[in-house]
């Protein structure tokens, strides 16, 4: 109930209905998985922040942006749109939504009250998908040499130094 009213509070579109418990998923869940990270969103967002999250966030993995990368490329790019794509099913959906939370404070309560912690599924990290894509996105950048002149007390104890170089950008 407390997350229904902070919710409303955020969101005017936000209109919870006990219906919303036994209404059909718009996509079966895994509730060890945090959507909200997948979106980079907080658990209180409203429903347009969760479509525009959604939006921006396929139209940087989408498969058909995928064109012309490497198969490795392809394949992280797939899996990254999948988990945006199953939290914006989860999270797009009033009903749906409301049964995540219900179920992940469901679990919570379980672990604080009986100490039993909720086996994790192997949650898809995200992170490693992100620097690899990152890292091939990246062309590898030139080394530049620069004669300085230091002290040698301030190479034993530290300086910072600017260098000012002019660069040439196509």
């Amino acid at each position: 109930e407390e997350r229904d009213k902070r919710r409303a509070m955020l969101d005017q579109a936000f209109t919870p209905e006990e219906a919303d418990f036994s209404a059909s998923k718009a996509y079966d869940y895994n509730r060890s998985q945090n959507y909200y990270e997948v979106l980079g969103i907080e658990e209180y967002a409203p429903l347009d922040e969760v479509n525009r999250a959604y939006k921006r966030l396929s139209l940087v993995y989408h498969p058909d942006k995928t064109k012309g990368m490497t198969q490795q490329q392809q394949q992280d790019y797939e899996t990254i749109f999948i988990s945006v794509k199953n939290a914006h099913l989860v999270l797009g959906d009033q009903a749906t939504r409301r049964q995540y939370d219900k179920d992940r404070d469901y679990d919570r309560a379980k672990e604080l009250v009986s100490g039993v912690k909720v086996q994790k599924a192997d949650a898809l990290d995200l992170t490693e998908v992100l620097k690899r894509i990152s890292e091939m996105q990246r062309p590898p950048g030139k080394t530049v040499e620069v004669n300085l002149e230091v002290e040698l007390e301030q190479f034993f104890y530290g300086v910072h130094k600017v260098v000012r170089r002019n660069r040439r950008v196509k």
